[in-house]
């Protein structure tokens, strides 16, 4: 007589080799796959007899839920999905950091992508956020023009908020900052110390190489800030020129040419905003390399406080941003979302104006 072996795909109960499957719990109750997957996902129609004997099942396997198997089944997650621009830049490591442990007191978790600024790698960052289903997403756009990702992704049941960066043509809440009105303080700074030949350098993904020229495309925090900058030129009756200012792509080498260039001027600048902390550093390299000293020769006052600006010496100025109630609000901004209300107004925080020893008073 021959015996029939029931193999561990037939079997209702768990080998020791494998835990137990979806399957092998509806097998045991005596249901289909997707009754089990609704009972026990406490979701569409299954009657209370025949969730009770899933349930007793599931305990009998030691069977564990998939939650994110669980939550795509219903369309839904409990990830929140965020795209930086440079997670290496203290600005957005911190904003992270924020995005992470409000996501977290709210019951979210967090899938982070980084696209160096890249159009291409946004583009399919978010989609696969979208396939993954999140159920939000905060971005930093890299791009105010090429746009249609982000608005596929933030139409109909989509969620989004982006960071840092405005796009104005999407209806999506952005939470910034007024670096506009941090630039104009910044070089009101200068000129209150009497200097008067101010230089701008500006990091742009929009940038192929250091140029004298706004390049296409340039995201809207470094054209506020380049505006801001003009415009407390334009009121103390001070020029701009070429040679004094540089938009340069977030390249170390490229950005200390930048520098090198603007302080090799005859005359030079005595006083140099930078738009970023991959700038100051930058121009501290080229002062080096130039023989001028930061605080003595060149004043310098950069946006962003890192780790290090007020370490040195001496100390730098910075434009300082507040990297983390950002981060908060964009998550609080998103969550509402998800929730069901509106999307809410764009939030546009103030900037505080850090006076160290880098900004000295040029004597008459």
């Amino acid at each position: 007589m021959t015996q029939n072996k029931k193999t561990d795909e037939e079997s209702p109960r768990a080998g020791p080799s494998r835990p137990a499957r979806l399957l092998d719990v509806a097998r045991l109750a005596k249901v289909s796959r997707a009754t089990a997957a609704r009972a026990l996902g406490g979701y569409g129609l299954v009657t209370e007899e025949t969730r009770e004997r899933v349930a007793a099942a599931a305990r009998t396997l030691n069977y564990r839920l998939n939650e994110a198997a669980r939550a795509m089944r219903a369309g839904r997650t409990q990830v929140i999905g965020v795209v930086l621009a440079d997670i290496s830049n203290s600005f957005f490591a911190s904003a992270a950091r924020a995005i992470i442990d409000t996501c977290a007191s709210l019951g979210y978790q967090t899938l982070i992508v980084n696209t160096d600024d890249d159009l291409k790698t946004e583009i399919e960052a978010v989609q696969t956020l979208m396939e993954k289903r999140v159920a939000g997403m905060i971005v930093v756009p890299s791009s105010p023009d090429h746009n249609e990702h982000l608005q596929k992704a933030g139409a109909g049941e989509g969620r989004m908020v982006l960071l840092d960066r405005r796009i104005a043509d999407i209806p999506v809440s952005a939470v910034t900052t007024d670096d506009r009105g941090g630039a104009r303080e910044a070089v009101e700074l200068f000129i209150a110390r009497r200097h008067t030949r101010i230089g701008l350098v500006v990091l742009t993904a929009a940038a192929t190489s250091h140029r004298q020229s706004e390049p296409r495309g340039a995201v809207s925090s470094a054209r506020d800030r380049v505006l801001g900058a003009r415009e407390a030129l334009a009121a103390a009756g001070l020029d701009l020129p070429k040679d004094w200012l540089r938009y340069t792509p977030n390249n170390p080498q490229m950005i200390i040419d930048a520098a090198t260039s603007i302080l090799s001027a005859d005359p030079r600048p005595t006083a140099i905003l930078a738009t970023c902390e991959e700038i100051a550093i930058g121009v501290l390299a080229a002062c080096r390399a130039l023989n001028l000293a930061v605080g003595r020769d060149v004043a310098l006052i950069s946006f962003d406080e890192s780790p290090w600006s007020g370490a040195l010496t001496p100390a730098i100025s910075v434009v300082q941003r507040p990297i983390h109630e950002m981060g908060r609000a964009a998550v609080n901004l998103l969550v509402r979302q998800i929730q069901g209300g509106e999307a809410g107004r764009d939030v546009e925080m103030p900037t505080i104006l850090i006076d160290r020893e880098s900004v000295f008073d040029l004597a008459p």
